[in-house]
C-alpha cells in the first residue's frame, strides 16, 4: 500500500491521497524502503499541496523533514536534544544545511550554521556537492545563497561533473544568484567536465543577459 501511496505523490494526485489518508492515517508517516518519507518525497517533487497537506497530518518531524520545511522551532527542539543532528545524514546522503538551502529560508539556514552544520560538508550520494551547490539547484533565494558565502563557503567548489555554483546558476538562468557569486569571488575561466564554461551555457539556453553579465565581467578584469 505504501509503494501505492509513493506513487500517488510522484503523480500528484491530492484528493486521492487526501483520501486515502483519511482511511490510513499511518499512511502519512510511511517511508520507502530506503527510509525516505512521503514528506520529503512529495518536497523533492515538488508537491506543494501535497507537501502541505501531510504536514497538518504528521506531529513529530524528523530533522531533515524539519529542515527542508524551515520549520525552526522543529529544528531548535531537535537540535538541543541532540547537537550532531546538525551534521547528520538523511538517508539519501542530505545534511540539513543541504536540504534547508535547497528548499526552505534563510531562517533555517542560519540557524543550522549556528548549532554546528558545516558548510564545507559534502553530501554522501553520487553528487558530492555541498549545500551551496544545493541552494544553487533548488533555491531561488539570494538571502540564503549570501548566508551560505558569509559562512564561509567556497563559491568555486566543484561537484560531481566539474560543476561550479557559477555554472549550475548561470545554466539555470538565476541572474541575481549570478551576479552574487561573481561579487564573491567566482572565476569565470573554471569548467565542467565537459569543457564547457558559465558564459558557454548562459548562451547555449538563451540566458542573453547573464551571457552580456559574464562577459562584461571578463572585460572588467582582464
Amino acid at each position: 500500500m505504501s509503494q501505492h501511496f509513493f506513487d500517488l505523490i510522484r503523480r500528484g494526485k491530492t484528493a486521492e491521497i487526501a483520501e486515502t489518508v483519511e482511511e490510513q492515517p499511518t499512511l502519512a508517516q510511511s517511508r520507502d524502503a530506503q527510509g525516505i518519507s512521503a514528506l520529503m518525497l512529495a518536497i523533492y517533487t515538488q508537491q506543494p499541496m501535497i507537501r502541505d497537506f501531510l504536514l497538518t497530518r504528521l506531529q513529530d518531524l524528523d530533522i531533515f523533514e524539519a529542515a527542508a520545511v524551515g520549520n525552526c522551532l522543529r529544528i531548535h527542539r531537535l537540535l538541543a536534544e541532540d547537537a550532531m543532528r546538525a551534521r547528520s545524514v538523511s538517508p539519501d546522503g542530505w545534511t540539513p544545511l543541504h536540504l534547508a538551502s535547497a528548499f526552505s529560508t534563510a531562517e533555517a539556514v542560519t540557524l543550522l550554521l549556528e548549532h554546528g552544520a558545516h558548510v564545507h560538508q559534502l553530501s554522501h550520494n553520487p553528487l558530492r556537492n555541498q549545500p551551496l551547490h544545493a541552494c544553487v539547484s533548488l533555491n531561488h533565494s539570494v538571502d540564503v545563497l549570501r548566508i551560505l558565502i558569509e559562512a564561509g563557503a567556497d563559491v568555486n567548489a566543484t561537484q560531481h561533473g566539474g560543476y561550479t555554483p557559477l555554472l549550475q546558476a548561470a545554466a539555470a538562468g538565476k541572474k541575481d544568484l549570478v551576479i552574487l557569486l561573481l561579487q564573491h569571488g567566482a572565476r569565470l575561466d573554471c569548467v565542467c567536465d565537459q569543457g564547457k564554461s558559465a558564459i558557454d551555457y548562459a548562451k547555449e539556453r538563451g540566458h542573453t543577459e547573464i551571457a552580456d553579465t559574464l562577459a562584461s565581467h571578463v572585460a572588467q578584469h582582464a
